[in-house]
């Protein structure tokens, strides 16, 4: 029977690969642990403002965020509002959290909200973006109608 060298596999040939065992020296990444001091205050009342939010919650600690979100009706039955704040002194978290965890806020018709008080899940604090004008803006008046 003739070999055909197309189908033939090819002779294996046996190869030693020589790895030394040197024990490679990584540090560990040391772990990030930021306090955390950023907190979330849910199923405030729907009707709530940012202004009427802030005067119940007088007198504040010292904060260098706070950030509130009024109620979305598309997320019928749960249209709460909720507030997101940031604290300056760790210290200061527990005693706001003991004064407004299951502190009931009352809405215009007399309806009351118990708010719930937790740590956010992401403690990152939004960047303020600087809105651009736009540089065609109000440009229309110069355009030159090619006549």
């Amino acid at each position: 029977m003739k070999e055909d060298k197309e189908n033939t596999r090819p002779i294996e040939k046996i190869m030693e690969i020589k790895c030394e065992d040197t024990e490679k020296t990584e540090k560990p990444k040391p772990e990030k642990k930021e306090a955390m001091t950023k907190i979330i205050i849910r199923r405030l009342p729907p009707s709530i403002t940012k202004e009427e939010l802030e005067d119940q919650l007088q007198p504040l600690p010292e904060v260098d965020y706070l950030e509130f979100f009024s109620n979305d009706s598309s997320m019928y039955p749960h249209v709460f509002a909720r507030a997101y704040i940031n604290f300056k002194n760790q210290e200061d978290i527990v005693l706001f959290r003991d004064r407004f965890d299951g502190y009931v806020f009352i809405d215009n018709r007399g309806q009351e909200y118990p708010a719930i008080v937790e740590f956010a899940p992401f403690q990152k604090i939004a960047k303020k973006r600087s809105k651009k004008k736009d540089a065609k803006s109000g440009t229309i008046d110069e355009d030159n109608p090619s006549t």
